[in-house]
């Protein structure tokens, strides 16, 4: 495990600019340095097509800053005009 609390664990829900992602899973992976992180799974729907889709984030991240839409609908740099599905 890591020596930095997790922020948010399985079961969380966070709201990003009004769209709803819910933490489904955790992993760990081993850093470059040899460390251990855990690694969150989110569930989403896209903001374009409402079909869910996952993004992951460390558990120990304080900046939440997830994707908004699903791999199809992908947009760099493009904001999320109206509401989400």
């Amino acid at each position: 495990m890591t020596d930095r609390p997790m922020l948010f664990d399985i079961g969380a829900v966070h709201d990003f600019h009004g769209q709803t992602y819910t933490a489904t899973g955790r992993f760990e992976r081993a850093r470059r340095d040899g460390t251990i992180a855990t690694i969150l799974i989110w569930r989403s729907p896209c903001a374009t097509c409402g079909v869910p889709f996952t993004v992951t984030t460390p558990a120990t991240s304080s900046k939440f800053q997830p994707n908004r839409r699903c791999q199809k609908h992908k947009r760099p740099g493009q904001r999320v005009k109206g509401a989400t599905k």
